[in-house]
């Protein structure tokens, strides 16, 4: 009994922790497949001139409390280049 009382609750803190940390990787993941779809809404939609560079970031934060007294964040970026598909036609029909 006495070992369990011991050792149960930090079995479980670690349990939750362990969750914890699972989440995060997936919201993470959520907000990279997010800014990818942006990124490509926004490559499909351009209609500027013939080259451009989309940047975008973003910060995912892990709620703190209890035994974590630190602020746990991760910052995603992204980046592409959109090519205005129209201009580089009109620029290969000038050439020939």
């Amino acid at each position: 009994m006495v070992e369990a009382a011991i050792s149960l609750p930090i079995i479980i803190l670690a349990a939750m922790l362990m969750l914890r940390l699972f989440t995060f990787y997936l919201e993470i993941l959520i907000t990279g497949i997010t800014e990818h779809k942006e990124a490509m809404a926004a490559q499909d939609s351009y209609r500027g001139a013939f080259l451009r560079t989309y940047k975008d970031s973003k910060n995912v934060k892990m709620l703190h409390g209890g035994l974590l007294l630190i602020d746990v964040s991760k910052r995603t970026e992204t980046k592409a280049y959109m090519i205005n598909e129209d201009v580089l036609v009109r620029t290969g029909e000038i050439v020939d």
